[in-house]
């Protein structure tokens, strides 16, 4: 055999070992991809997520078709999405003729629903896409633990977090830009425990843009790698720190402002001088007023073991200012306020777990003990949160109002004004320009139509009477009764 021939024979070897172990690498690697497919820490997560989500949206629009949304605040946000839809500034005439929602909370981050609102322009779309950016946050939440922990913790504080009363109240109360800070707070939060800091602070950063309180929650995540780190990535995390500063003073002394009806931040009228806050919140947390079952719930909720990590400062600026307020509707363990203190008790007590079994202070029967509890927490009080409702077959009829109002609202001409009760303007808003009624002051509009609930008077802007004496003037003014069936009263004006 020629030298030429040899050195054929060895290439065309040669070339056969590469292809055999290229195919046995490449069978290996769709191996491991099957593999990590099929692991718990990917199959926990992306069931929880399917599985929540799944219900989030259930127990939302059978609330719409129940008539247990409203006007402020479905109304509200259905009419910002859809001017950003429009390519319009943010408007909602239920907040005032014209009025800028940028003026009452800074929230330019659900301009991101408005293509989507283009395409499915109904007021369920919104209700469904808080259910999805709610069940994403179980994601990074349930990796966390599995990878940390094991399958069955991963599944416990998936379904504890994912049924929480915090998580269920706000679900259960319309639509709210906090949706959108549920995953970014989870992920940068998974990040802070995983020490995996440049993550953390990049999945922060957009937090400002969900509405102006959430700079203070950047602050302190930015100050806690900041004081966490050396060099370089001590820096970014006090740049990220200045950025939520920055961020929320430009918002309520700017911008807020600016796009207001009174060159004023409202909202901030609700806090009182700083000395007499502090003495009515320690007041009521040692009488037992609601701020106290609030904390308490907050703390229960993770068998207090949250306590022991300092993940859990992240809530100390929106426990403050809910507390601090006059406004004791931010005191309670109702509404949409609590639906961010979920992700961060539940991450820091993963973190609370990760920091006591590196430094031998939990054993893992403890770890099991305190898992236990959490899902005994969340079993227990399941039957008296919102999710229950579910498994009642009337939660799954429509309304005979709902039903009702649909039927008018076809029956109204698309371009008409109409004013609403306001547990009746959701089932319009999607079709039509709506006000609520009787009218506020900020509302200059002149309503063509007049849906009112009378068998069912929401209490709000006035009370039954209040409402009786609207529908009088209404009368006087040139209004005509159209019809009224299922105790709804239809007023017209020619």
């Amino acid at each position: 055999m020629t030298t030429t021939e040899k050195s054929t024979v060895v290439t065309d070897a040669d070339s056969v070992d590469t292809a055999t172990d290229r195919t046995a690498t490449d069978r290996t690697a769709t191996t491991d991809r099957r593999a990590r497919l099929g692991s718990a820490e990917t199959l926990v997560p992306a069931v929880s997520f399917a599985v929540l989500a799944t219900l989030y949206a259930v127990m939302s629009v059978l609330g719409h078709r129940q008539l247990r949304t409203s006007g402020f605040d479905l109304g509200i946000f259905v009419q910002q999405i859809a001017s950003y839809s429009q390519f319009r500034a943010p408007t909602s005439d239920l907040l005032g003729t014209g009025y800028n929602t940028l003026g009452d909370h800074f929230s330019p981050i659900t301009a991101l629903l408005g293509p989507v609102y283009r395409l499915f322009p109904h007021a369920e779309t919104l209700l469904i896409a808080q259910a999805v950016l709610f069940a994403l946050a179980v994601i990074p939440i349930s990796r966390l633990a599995v990878q940390k922990f094991g399958t069955i913790v991963g599944i416990v504080i998936a379904a504890a977090f994912g049924l929480s009363w915090g998580v269920q109240a706000a679900l259960n109360f319309d639509f709210h830009e906090v949706a959108f800070a549920m995953p970014l707070l989870a992920m940068s939060m998974v990040a802070l425990v995983r020490q995996r800091w440049l993550p953390a602070l990049a999945w922060a950063l957009p937090l400002v843009f969900v509405k102006e309180d959430m700079g203070l929650t950047v602050i302190v995540i930015g100050a806690l790698v900041a004081l966490w780190t050396t060099g370089r990535t001590r820096i970014l995390g006090a740049l990220t720190a200045v950025w939520g500063l920055t961020w929320m003073v430009l918002a309520v002394k700017v911008i807020v402002p600016a796009l207001s009806s009174d060159n004023s931040y409202d909202q901030g009228s609700k806090l009182p001088p700083l000395g007499e806050g502090i003495a009515d919140t320690a007041h009521g947390l040692v009488a037992g007023d609601s701020r106290a079952a609030t904390a308490f719930l907050l703390l229960a909720v993770t068998g207090f073991f949250a306590l022991r990590s300092p993940l859990l400062l992240i809530a100390v600026p929106t426990v403050a200012w809910r507390f601090l307020s006059d406004n004791t509707n931010f005191w309670k363990p109702i509404y949409h306020y609590n639906a961010i203190l979920m992700v961060i008790v539940f991450v820091a007590l993963l973190d609370a777990f990760a920091r006591s079994h590196r430094h031998g202070q939990l054993s893992e029967r403890g770890r099991h003990y305190i898992v236990a509890f959490v899902a005994a927490f969340a079993v227990v009080t399941l039957p008296f949160l919102p999710m229950s409702r579910v498994v009642h077959a009337q939660e799954w009829t429509i309304d005979p109002q709902a039903e009702t109002v649909r039927e008018i609202s076809e029956w109204i001409p698309a371009d008409d004004r109409v004013a609403a009760s306001n547990n009746l303007v959701a089932q319009l808003v999607a079709d039509h320009d709506v006000s609520v009624f009787p009218q506020r002051t900020t509302d200059s509009t002149v309503p063509d139509w007049i849906v009112v609930n009378r068998e069912r008077p929401p209490g709000w802007p006035t009370d039954e009477t209040g409402d009786s004496q609207a529908i009088s003037r209404a009368l006087a003014s040139g209004y005509d009764v159209v019809f009224s069936v299922d105790g709804i009263e239809v007023l017209h004006r020619e």
